[in-house]
């Protein structure tokens, strides 16, 4: 790997076509899939070990989204008409999810992750919705890091669901840098293959929406006129990381054009390396990753 980022210009921007403002994938198809790419990327990476754990979290996710919607009746289902997580974590019907999850993750655990997890099955449910709360306020540093990302995976997952019962949003003109249906940061942009060929889609770390944005701009302040991207190895890397020299700050950009089985959570979390070239350079991270909480407020 190089020492030093390969930089490229910016690319064009997409032509203009129509296309949906906002998407929310099929939950269970995209955990599934997300597990599949995280154990894809696993092979022989330092981090392989944490990767295969995030694979077998994402596995419970799809596990416990079909078991909840086998048990949730038309008429129970929220007649809300938006998003709100902090309201979602006081509730805390996502305590079912965690539970669900840690039935799946303790049987398999390795010595290093089962004393975690038992902590988790052994957390009270007070403890668990204080916990669950300090997430949705993005009080990261009030959870303990080794116990924030199976909390989060199980509060998103129910964050998730909501998402999925409500009307979307009203489009608007104007491009946001944070998610339309649950307002959090966006985990990194992906650049779609297929039918939606060339299009950026920015994927929210907590509800797994994804909106669109043009290219070539900065997905933080909307500048274009002072980008860089950066990324090892090759210029055509399937993740770049694109800064912006106006607010100094970057979101990774991964793309499916050039690795179609790449996935927003999977392939951000398996280059850490490159966040920390971004910062060495002065640029700050505007989103986050479930699996790479900060310890610290955004």
């Amino acid at each position: 790997m190089n020492e030093v980022p390969v930089r490229r210009s910016v690319p064009s921007e997409e032509s203009t076509r129509h296309f949906d403002p906002i998407l929310r994938p099929e939950l269970h198809e995209l955990y599934t899939a997300r597990a599949a790419r995280l154990r894809e990327l696993a092979a022989g990476h330092e981090l392989e070990a944490y990767l295969l754990l995030a694979a077998d979290v994402a596995q419970a996710q799809a596990q416990a989204q079909a078991q909840a919607q086998a048990t949730v009746s038309p008429e129970s289902r929220s007649n809300a008409v938006a998003v709100d997580p902090v309201e979602i974590a006081r509730q805390g019907t996502w305590v079912t999810h965690l539970d669900t999850m840690l039935d799946q993750l303790i049987p398999g655990a390795s010595p290093a992750i089962t004393p975690h997890l038992d902590a988790l099955r052994a957390m009270s449910t007070q403890a668990r919705l204080d916990a669950g709360l300090a997430l949705a306020q993005h009080q990261f540093h009030s959870v303990s890091q080794a116990l924030a990302p199976f909390l989060w995976a199980a509060f998103s997952l129910d964050v998730a669901l909501a998402a999925r019962t409500v009307p979307l949003p009203v489009a608007s003109s104007e491009e946001s840098p944070s998610c339309p249906v649950c307002g959090s940061a966006p985990v990194a942009s992906l650049i779609y293959k297929g039918t939606r060929q060339g299009l950026r889609y920015l994927h929210c770390s907590l509800c797994e929406s994804q909106w669109h944005m043009v290219r070539a701009k900065c997905t933080n302040c909307a500048d274009a006129g002072n980008l860089d991207y950066l990324s090892f190895d090759s210029t055509e890397a399937v993740v770049r990381a694109e800064s912006c020299g106006h607010c100094h700050s970057y979101l990774k950009v991964i793309s499916q054009e050039r690795e179609p089985n790449a996935e927003s959570v999977a392939d951000d979390l398996a280059t850490l390396v490159l966040d920390d070239a971004a910062s060495a350079e002065g640029y700050g991270r505007t989103g986050l990753n479930p699996f790479a909480l900060p310890d610290q407020a955004l």
